[in-house]
């Protein structure tokens, strides 16, 4: 008998199966050695060896100079980052510094408010000119238009991004459910686009066997190319670096711009490899990193335990889903069965009939209830509307959908939710996690696969 412990929360649960019945260790991030250092130690260390790039502070003399950070939900470096950039750059003496919050769609008021005040805090320190620019993505006159990708998607970003003579990227990369892998890319599309561009975006998500986690425009196999969220935001990036916006003639002008990215993949306080440069190379280098250290390759079961992780991945059937996509879509035989482990207690200010389910009305519009509307038609129904009809969230409508139609998984759900809320989005409340694994166990018709931290890994079936 082993005990396997998976995080529910901000606690851990302790479950146990019998040896046979086990598919394998736990799945969750590799215990690798960090690098040594501090994260701003190891931040500073890299930006003395830039690739394809002069130094960072010997570019910025004199000139406007924009950063660009993830927003809170992504939970990370943002501190250490935000605070190494702001030093680096401040030494060059530029003219003024702008710091972009890539929000996309998100809500600034949610999803920057820390951000805003390590901004001020670090700039304010080191005597800056700034200005911070969180994204509001339905200011129509904050957006400038600079054409379309080959996917139609209008690429509309922010104007006084495009004012800025020297971009710097500060990321951190993992995995990502649509991109494939979250990378400066997608700083622009949706970090600090119009609507119209994020919506037309994100639906490629659609194309469900591609633009999942694993798939990237920058991936060194070929066959991991193909894409279409990716190849999509790759070209917004590409597209945008191509032209600044001249404020006195009040046009976009052809123009050589200086970029330069700083990416890493980090847990918690630790980072294990970190690169810094021209955002290209940068890019091309990042999805090797992210498979070592968060990738697992491994033979596909019917039985699964999966934790999304702590707060804030397990505060909402929402942002639950996304392990649906990272690991139950690869880990998963057809006609499987995945226990869920998540809390979804959400946020105490929401209403009750929100809470727990997803982050704002909108999602529980678009999302929950798109979901609900279309739980008992026939899968070519949703198919059609969603082609004529699609919005922002409807795309985890569309992967709930396929999973439990297409593919035949049944999804139970050890949670806080009442069952009849879960019952209605076609999901089975589970109310013993042991005795759910001990029954699958006895059927001796499949292993057990456990996956803990599942919205931060990626799990590809053989």
């Amino acid at each position: 008998m082993t005990t396997l412990e998976l995080t529910y929360g901000k606690e851990k649960i302790g479950l146990k199966v019998e040896d046979g019945s086990l598919a394998g260790p736990l799945i969750k991030p590799k215990v690798c050695d960090a690098l040594p250092g501090t994260p701003c130690e190891i931040i500073r260390g890299c930006f003395l060896k830039p690739k394809g790039r002069p130094k960072l502070s010997a570019s910025v003399k004199g000139e406007r100079v924009g950063i660009i950070v993830n927003d809170e939900l992504r939970v990370g470096l943002q501190e250490p980052i935000i605070s190494c950039l702001l030093a680096e750059i401040a030494s060059g003496q530029p003219k003024e510094v702008y710091v972009f919050i890539a929000t996309g769609s998100h809500h600034p008021e949610l999803y920057a408010r820390q951000i805003t005040a390590w901004i001020k805090q670090y700039a304010e320190e080191l005597q800056l000119n700034y200005k911070i620019f969180p994204n509001y993505c339905d200011r129509a006159d904050d957006f400038i238009l600079l054409g379309e990708t080959t996917y139609h998607t209008p690429v509309l970003v922010q104007r006084n991004w495009l004012t800025c003579t020297v971009r710097v990227h500060g990321h951190e990369a993992k995995y990502h459910y649509m991109n494939g892998y979250s990378c400066m890319d997608k700083h622009i599309v949706p970090g600090i686009a119009a609507h119209a561009s994020i919506q037309a975006n994100h639906k490629l998500a659609l194309h469900h066997h591609d633009s999942i986690a694993g798939k990237n425009a920058w991936h060194r196999e070929i066959y991991r190319q193909s894409n279409p969220f990716s190849q999509d935001t790759k070209q917004a990036r590409k597209m945008s670096e191509r032209y600044i916006y001249d404020e006195k003639a009040g046009k976009l002008m052809d123009a050589e711009v200086l970029t330069f990215g700083l990416d890493m993949v980090s847990l918690k306080d630790k980072i294990f490899w970190i690169d810094c440069g021209d955002p290209d190379i940068v890019c091309a280098d990042v999805t090797a990193a992210v498979d070592k250290y968060l990738g697992f390759e491994v033979p596909k079961t019917k039985y699964l335990v999966i934790s999304p992780g702590g707060p804030p991945t397990c505060d909402t059937l929402y942002y639950v889903q996304n392990c649906f996509d990272m690991v139950i879509k690869g880990a998963l035989k057809e006609n499987g069965e995945a226990l869920v482990l998540a809390p979804c207690g959400g946020r105490p200010e929401m209403p009750e009939n929100i809470r727990g389910i997803c982050p704002d009305q909108e999602s529980m519009e678009l999302f929950w209830e798109t979901l609900v509307r279309f739980l008992d038609k026939p899968l070519e129904d949703w198919l059609q509307f969603v082609d004529k009809n699609f919005k922002l969230f409807m795309w985890k409508t569309d992967r709930v959908l396929k999973l439990f139609k297409d593919s035949g998984i049944k999804i139970y759900v050890y949670s806080q939710l009442p069952d009849e809320v879960l019952l209605k989005g076609g999901f089975i409340p589970e109310h013993d996690p042991q005795k759910w694994i001990d029954e699958r166990s006895g059927r001796g018709d499949s292993k057990i696969r456990f996956v803990d931290d599942g919205n931060k890994l990626c799990v590809l079936g053989k």
